[in-house]
């Protein structure tokens, strides 16, 4: 039997994270979904449980007050190596920006943009699932 996914999802949208938790629970590929309405509040938990952290998908939305995806994805960045290596990040954006959509490609820590309202059916085909 294959080991559940570890989730987080970071967005500033109560209603989002609500449904998105549901969905993903719902899907069988998770039983562990932990939310966070802020980026800040979640980079503070990252650096908390450090070497503690299993192995996580974290689906962070782009657009967020106070502090956004991309600078998530900044402050991210010097967090210790063996902490990010446990990690990996799929951007959530219902952006046609260009510059956010070429910004996102060209980031090492960004797996994949995905469009926002997730579907669960293209998460699974991108952990290849």
């Amino acid at each position: 039997m294959k080991s559940l996914l570890n989730f987080f999802l970071i967005d500033d949208s109560a209603f989002d994270l609500f449904i998105y938790e549901k969905l993903l629970k719902k899907s069988g590929i998770t039983d562990s979904v932990k939310t966070f309405n802020s980026a800040r509040d979640a980079l503070k938990y990252l650096l908390a449980e450090g070497p503690a952290l299993p192995e996580t998908i974290i689906l962070l939305d782009l657009q967020m007050p106070d502090m956004n995806g991309f600078e998530f994805i900044d402050e991210f960045d010097h967090l210790p190596d063996l902490l990010r290596s446990r990690i990996k990040i799929f951007m959530l954006s219902s952006t046609i920006d260009t510059r956010d959509i070429e910004k996102a490609k060209a980031s090492p820590h960004i797996i994949d943009l995905l469009p926002k309202p997730l579907e669960i059916s293209f998460l699974k085909k991108k952990l290849s699932l």
